[in-house]
């Protein structure tokens, strides 16, 4: 492993020249990236087992050989190539096997520095660091692996610079006094293993049966023909004597029961992927450097990420007819900077009780819903106008179809009442209030949603109506948040056209 120090002391002019010194990753790096690469393969290997080398051990044996020297050969070279420069005001990585990039990356330009360490690096003391300058979809600039005290003391350095700071060396020695003091202060939020399981009971997920399908249908060559047609197998229960000689009743009883157990195993999803995301939850108040929040969470894969506070655009509070009759709810932030698991908003309190919301909203000054908040509804159109959508549209496939299958009118029909009672339900908690500093908007019935967004913070507003809308004299009113969502913004849908041009005068 190169022995250059962590941080330069070359000048602006050193950095510009290509013999300044630089560094590469970790060698372990290579076994954890061949390892990866690896993995991926395995599936590949067994199908051509059983496939093209008709389960020749030998042939597929040296296949594997092959195919492995290869991974690893490449890799190797890749790491060789790839190197790295701390200075003063930058960082360069050099990568590229054939077509060279040098690309530099100012500290004032990144918005976000955050640390990655799966199992394997865990173990090893490694970490991913990654760095996000909004330059780009995804990752601006990604080392991968560094030892875990270097990935934080250039993260450390990173928020330094960006607070006033300088990126020296003695920055490092004070880097390991303020991580242990913040080792020893007690969090903001922490959530331990009983804490876990309740969140996850209300996390309700199908990924264990998407997974389950998609590991069938990559070994489909194993499974029966027409494993996947719906068809088969409602014929296959229709000719089955045991289920026909079944009493009507014992014939709904076991549909319920397949019922529940669909539930259990989609409950049982939920707590298992919410305990692997969320094991070891803990949230932290930084003041070094950029004040913020640090949040360290993950059973498999360790995240260690800070979110400065002055890039707090929004508090999300997210809850459930069901969750909030226990007092939980989910506390996120809708921030600048970006979040390693892929979500759009930073989970801050995954669940929580209001009493524990409180005092991390004030470190941002936002407040909460108070008593005597008065929300406005949206106008009933919101609800009874699709129910007339939805009903016509069913009334219509359901004649159609019944002229084939008189079932299917009576299905229709059944369809369209719940999704009626949908929208009435959603249109009841669809609500929004407005004080002299902030926006709230409630949405959803099932998931239920509440944005509280600090008027300073908003970019645009915009007012739109569809034709269904003019007859009515009605509008839908969009919030522009800097770092929201293109494809869910912040939306009012159905108020008076009068009133959202007067929340528009207010708002902007």
């Amino acid at each position: 492993m190169n022995d250059a120090p962590l941080i330069s002391t070359a000048t602006e002019d050193s950095l510009a020249d290509d013999a300044a010194p630089f560094r590469r990753l970790h060698p372990l790096s290579i076994i954890l990236k061949s390892v990866a690469a690896i993995g991926q393969n395995l599936i590949a290997m067994g199908v051509l087992y059983f496939s093209v080398f008709d389960q020749n051990i030998v042939y597929a044996g040296l296949s594997a050989f092959a195919l492995f020297a290869f991974i690893i050969g490449i890799t190797a070279l890749i790491w060789s190539r790839f190197t790295y420069h701390i200075g003063p005001k930058e960082i360069r990585i050099k990568s590229g096997l054939i077509r060279r990039n040098n690309r530099s990356i100012p500290f004032d330009r990144i918005q976000d520095v955050s640390l990655e360490q799966k199992l394997v690096s865990r173990i090893l003391g490694l970490a991913t660091v990654k760095l996000e300058t909004g330059a780009s979809v995804g990752d601006d600039g990604k080392l991968d692996a560094l030892a875990l005290t270097d990935a934080q003391a250039l993260r450390d350095i990173v928020r330094d610079y960006k607070s006033g700071g300088t990126a020296s060396g003695a920055d490092l020695s004070k880097v390991s006094i303020a991580a242990a003091g913040l080792e020893e202060r007690p969090p903001l939020f922490a959530m331990d293993n009983r804490r876990i399981f309740i969140a996850g009971l209300f996390n309700f997920s199908f990924i264990l049966l998407a997974i389950l399908g998609a590991i069938a249908q990559n070994l489909d060559f194993l499974l029966p023909d027409d494993f996947f047609n719906p068809w088969y197998w409602a014929k296959q229960v229709g000719e089955r004597d045991m289920i026909n000689g079944l009493s009507f009743s014992a014939q709904i009883a076991g549909a319920i029961g397949a019922l529940f157990s669909l539930i259990a195993v989609g409950m049982g999803s939920g707590i298992i992927r919410t305990f692997i995301r969320e094991y070891g939850f803990r949230l932290d108040r930084v003041d070094t450097g950029q004040p913020g929040f640090r949040r360290r969470r993950g059973l498999f894969t360790l995240t260690d990420m800070v979110m400065p506070i002055h890039r707090v655009q929004a508090a999300i509070l997210r809850t459930g007819p069901i969750r909030k009759q226990f007092g939980w709810y989910h506390l996120k932030f809708q921030s600048l900077a970006s979040d390693g698991s892929g979500e759009s908003d930073h989970s801050a309190a995954p669940c929580a009780q209001m009493d524990e919301i409180a005092p991390i909203l004030a470190e941002t000054d936002i407040a909460n819903v108070t008593a005597d908040l008065e929300f406005c509804r949206v106008d009933a159109a919101f609800w009874w106008r699709d129910a007339i959508i939805i009903t016509i549209a069913s009334g219509t496939i359901g004649i159609g179809s019944g002229l084939f299958f008189y079932p299917a009118f009576f299905a229709m029909i059944l369809i369209a009442i719940p999704m009626s009672a949908a929208k009435f339900l959603s249109w009841r908690y669809h609500q929004y209030a407005l004080t002299e500093t902030q926006l709230f908007v409630r949405t959803g019935w099932w998931r239920r949603k509440l944005t509280i967004l600090p008027i300073r913070k908003i970019q645009t507003v915009d007012i739109s109506q569809s034709p269904l809308d003019h007859p009515l004299d009605l509008a839908s009113v969009t919030v522009g948040i800097a770092g929201g969502s293109s494809m869910a913004p912040l939306k009012i849908n159905n108020i008076p056209i009068a009133s959202a041009m007067a929340l528009r005068a207010k708002l902007i």
